[in-house]
């Protein structure tokens, strides 16, 4: 195996832990709470829509590195102005944007089997 192809599975498997870890701290609770919230599954049906089409290559697909990329750059950005991954534990009945907005991230990651 030459340098360049671990060097890209080593990305693949950083950003595939990195969404893993957004599912452990956002996905795996707000996917549940869509099951009973209709209101919710849409806002993240929308969230997902957008995010897809600022990730997504040119043949439609979605990278794990590029998705991770977004993540942690909406993260940082929306921590910096005082969101903490905390929040969803209040329940997801009124969550706000960033909440959602990273639970599309989960889900766009599992629907692509990331």
């Amino acid at each position: 195996m030459d340098l360049s192809r671990q060097s890209d599975l080593a990305v693949i498997a950083a950003a595939v832990l990195a969404l893993e870890q957004w599912t452990y701290r956002v996905g795996a609770a707000g996917m549940a709470a869509m099951r009973g919230l209709p209101a919710l599954h849409a806002a993240v049906d929308q969230h997902v829509a957008h995010i897809r089409g600022v990730v997504a290559d040119q043949g439609g697909r979605v990278h794990p590195a590029t998705l991770a990329a977004y993540a942690d750059g909406v993260a940082d950005s929306v921590t910096a102005r005082g969101w903490t991954a905390r929040e969803v534990l209040a329940g997801w009945e009124r969550p706000s944007w960033p909440s959602v907005h990273l639970l599309a991230v989960c889900v766009l990651a599992e629907a692509c089997a990331l």
